[in-house]
């Protein structure tokens, strides 16, 4: 894993490729119980057919949804 840089309050720091699939992944397992990889093969298939329809899926299934940019 790439080393972390320090930041201080207020401070915007990039991510590399590694550290945001790794970010992703520790979020969906700990939302859905689920890697971040299956989700996004979930996704993709449509499995969460309407993402924002919280009476289909979890509320946070949209909010990963708006992550995957950082796995991808």
């Amino acid at each position: 894993m790439a080393e972390r840089a320090e930041t201080t309050e207020n401070q915007i720091r990039e991510l590399s490729k590694e550290e945001g699939r790794e970010m992703f992944d520790r979020a969906v397992r700990r939302k859905l119980g689920i890697s971040g990889e299956e989700f996004m093969r979930r996704w993709d298939a449509g499995y969460y057919d309407d993402p924002d329809d919280r009476t289909k899926n979890p509320p946070e299934v949209m909010a990963l949804g708006m992550l995957m940019d950082f796995a991808r």
